[in-house]
């Protein structure tokens, strides 16, 4: 951690924002000062805002964008002629230009990839995720969006189809050419997610390589409700495991060993790990076991492995909905939060809706304030003592229809099959961040 006078010293003793550094590492810092305004100080060098980079205007005969997606940062290269246009950013938020020679191109990209930025395309950082250009002009003030999602164009949310990528990135080019003929310049850039498939962006030869990421565990196809919960429970342990960054599950955490990797993910680490401190590493001495006498699937959880408390980097939920654990900032950014011992009172509501029925709930799943609950409806039950699974928000006001016992489907596969299509998604996301 870069201390604030030294932060201060690099920025040649003026004024900082006291906020940690948006990157540092080794001679390289992103930091923002009174006005908000980003500044880079890089190999000693400090870069600060160049009127004359804001506004070139030669033709773009070139582009490069490399991208740091969990922190949101990119360094995006526009080469224009005898010079170039180096702009190093927060997606969505402040960036700074300054201009290089071309020469200097291929040096600037390499020092950003011993740093951890990864190669994108300039049209888009994943094949998910595409790039938004927007740009302003001051007089009269206008505003104007472009972005590619695979052979379209989309312009100002004007969608227009195009014969290929290639053919639509290159009428993106021609329509920026236009608008900064007419006083446009470039004002932000962010990551959209992308309604149409793009090309996946591979590093470029000579950049280093990613580390590849191991293979999920083999998990057994469950026979049974039973196997369903250790199953669930199994693939979300190998996926902790395998991939340690940007996500983790409190239930697997080492109080010790784990505070660095809580704190990478949750801002609010110390009342995170107090609120949950009942969760944290609870999975460490659970072991699969036969199922006891009349024990439904969710009695055979809570048992053996009482809660689920899964959390994301806000950078790799793409796809999930999410929400915070007990509806409290810190209290984590989950898609899967699930707890035996849930102390969720349908008091409130039962007397705003005067439905008396609503008490026949018990609400497992976080996620209420949302309506991205779920709960059992305790009305009816099936031979082996499992309840149906519905949805639930904080505003339901009649319960459904209820299922026939016979028709009950048992809480082990309701979260298997869950699981499963969490983790997909989810690992998706973790691997795109890379």
């Amino acid at each position: 951690m870069t201390h604030w006078k030294q932060i201060q010293k690099l920025n040649g003793g003026e004024p900082i924002y006291n906020s940690e550094p948006k990157f540092d590492m080794k001679d390289e810092v992103w930091f923002l000062v009174g006005t908000r305004e980003l500044r880079v100080s890089s190999a000693g060098v400090l870069h600060k805002f160049d009127k004359k980079a804001h506004e070139a205007k030669g033709p773009i005969t070139g582009r490069f964008t490399l991208y740091r997606l969990r922190e949101k940062l990119f360094v995006d290269v526009e080469v224009r002629g005898e010079q170039a246009v180096v702009r190093r950013g927060i997606l969505n938020g402040a960036d700074v230009s300054t201009r290089i020679a071309p020469s200097e191109v291929e040096p600037l990209l390499a020092r950003y990839r011993a740093f951890g930025f990864k190669d994108g395309f300039p049209w888009n950082a994943t094949k998910t995720l595409a790039t938004r250009r927007e740009y302003h002009r001051q007089k009269p003030f206008a505003a104007w969006t472009v972005e590619v999602h695979g052979n379209v164009l989309v312009d100002s949310a004007r969608d227009t189809p195009a014969p290929s990528h290639e053919a639509a990135i290159a009428l993106a080019e021609k329509r920026i050419r236009a608008k900064e003929k007419a006083g446009f310049r470039l004002y932000l850039i962010e990551l959209m997610t992308s309604d149409h498939p793009n090309p996946e962006p591979k590093p470029p030869k000579g950049a280093p390589a990613r580390n590849p990421l191991p293979k999920r565990a083999p998990v057994p196809k469950p026979k049974d409700a039973y196997e369903a919960v250790d199953a669930a429970v199994a693939m979300l342990e190998d996926l902790h495991e395998r991939i340690p960054t940007a996500h983790f599950v409190t239930e697997c955490l080492d109080l010790e060993a784990d505070r660095k990797r809580v704190a990478s993910v949750e801002e609010h680490a110390a009342f995170f790990l107090r609120m949950h401190k009942a969760r944290v590493g609870r999975w460490a001495k659970a072991k699969p076991r036969k199922p006891k006498k009349n024990e439904s699937s969710w009695d055979y959880f809570a048992n053996v492995y009482g809660s689920i408390t899964w959390i994301l980097d806000g950078a790799a939920d793409a796809g999930l909905e999410m929400f915070y654990c007990g509806n409290v900032t810190g209290g984590g950014w989950s898609c899967l939060e699930i707890d035996s011992d849930s102390d969720y009172s349908m008091d409130d509501q039962v007397e705003a809706t005067g439905n008396e029925e609503l008490e026949n709930l018990f609400v497992f799943h976080g996620g209420w304030h949302q309506d991205r609950s779920w709960a059992f409806d305790q009305r009816v039950s099936s031979p082996g003592g499992e309840y149906a699974v519905i949805p639930f928000g904080d505003n339901l006001q009649d319960l459904p229809r209820p299922v026939k016992p016979e028709r009950i489907v048992p809480f082990g596969l309701w979260l298997y099959k869950r699981v499963v299509a969490l983790t997909r998604i989810a690992e998706t996301n973790l691997r795109e961040l890379g």
